[in-house]
């Protein structure tokens, strides 16, 4: 019986590391690029912010392709023109892509909970950098509709204790207030 508990204890322990290490791997380029793209405005470095922007050229190209339609022109002409305010109402779409991308990974993988949460919680990582730019009004819904997500995908317990299934209808619904959301923006 113990040989029993110790081979459970060792998978379990195994499938844990696993998603933890994927829930780390790997940079945000999105959040880089903001950070890089801001310190070259604040230096009045506009050539730098547009050759850092270019180098992210095909992660700004896929959010716009798939969630923000004018995010990559739109960046692209705030920082050739200078204009500080634009660029980083630009850089603060493309967290609003990244969050619906990554609540649009979890419905996608909602029957997979420890991938489902990871990327809930990478939407929730996304949306704190942009809670503090948005009004009182949006920021309480879109939040809301985040935490609504996480409590959506469920929970496989304990060996089976204390699960509750995913609850796709609910997350599809929030899913909906957080694109409402973003395109308000």
């Amino acid at each position: 019986m113990k040989k029993i508990i110790m081979i459970l204890v060792m998978v379990l322990t195994i499938t844990n590391l696993q998603a933890y290490s994927y829930a780390a791997a790997g940079k945000e380029p999105t959040i880089d690029a903001k950070e890089q793209i801001t310190k070259a405005m604040n230096e009045d470095n506009f050539k730098e912010a547009l050759k850092i922007f270019k180098e992210n050229e095909k992660n700004y190209k896929y959010l716009t392709k798939e969630f923000i339609p004018s995010l990559y022109a739109g960046l692209e002409i705030s920082i050739q023109n200078k204009d500080k305010k634009q660029t980083i109402k630009n850089l603060e779409l493309s967290l609003a892509a990244e969050i619906q991308r990554r609540i649009d990974g979890g419905l996608q993988n909602i029957k997979t909970y420890n991938v489902a949460k990871v990327m809930v919680l990478k939407a929730k990582k996304f949306y704190n950098l942009l809670a503090v730019s948005l009004d009182k009004k949006n920021n309480k819904k879109l939040e809301s509709a985040i935490n609504n997500c996480i409590r959506a995908i469920g929970n496989p317990g304990l060996f089976g204790v204390g699960s509750k299934p995913a609850n796709k209808n609910d997350y599809i619904k929030n899913q909906k207030i957080i694109i409402e959301v973003i395109q308000s923006l």
